[in-house]
């Protein structure tokens, strides 16, 4: 039974969860941050503690770095990785929203070690699972855009997405399977 308890949790958190295309706000919950690390721990992601595990995913090909590019840039990133998915959901929604802006897309925070995180993080933070990133709040047309889109994601069920206030920024988790199989839908 207690092999079973995670998936059984997942199940739960299922049920529990707005299906897709439901209506979705960016206020996060409980629920979210409940769901969220049961999808880390039922995809066998683990949780970083330290660099060293970080450098040791990144050569391993778990983690892959994310660069920057003229669509995005890093602002005050310590650890520059999340996993390929993720980077490739970074690269798709920064290509749109520098077409949709005329400016890059800044990325604040990616993957974070247990040991790392900062005092307002919860304790079930996916950070260190390299599945979550953090997002400039951009002001005006910008901001209407990514939250649209990020709306729109989260109704496929693909993301989680909240708007958080102190500081003010996005945090967005990334469902690699879901995330995985839209693309290929489209």
């Amino acid at each position: 039974m207690r092999s079973r308890l995670p998936f059984l949790l997942l199940v739960a958190l299922l049920g529990a969860m707005p299906a897709a295309g439901e209506a979705q706000s960016l206020r996060g919950s409980e629920r979210s941050v409940h769901f969220a690390y049961a999808y880390a721990r039922h995809h066998d992601l683990q949780l970083y503690r330290s660099a060293h595990e970080i450098r040791r995913a990144v050569q391993e090909g778990e983690l892959a770095r994310l660069g920057g590019s003229p669509h995005y840039t890093l602002h005050r990133v310590s650890y520059p990785y999340a996993t390929p998915t993720t980077r490739t959901f970074v690269e798709r929604l920064s290509s749109q929203y520098y077409i949709a802006c005329g400016e890059p897309l800044t990325i604040t925070s990616a993957v974070r070690p247990t040991r790392r995180q900062p005092l307002n993080s919860s304790p079930l933070s996916v950070h260190p699972a390299g599945i979550a990133i953090d997002l400039h709040r951009p002001s005006g047309a910008c901001l209407r855009w990514l939250r649209h889109t990020l709306l729109a994601l989260e109704s496929e069920g693909v993301i989680d997405a909240t708007e958080e206030r102190h500081p003010a920024h996005f945090h967005v988790i990334v469902f690699g399977a879901p995330y995985r199989q839209y693309l290929a839908s489209r």
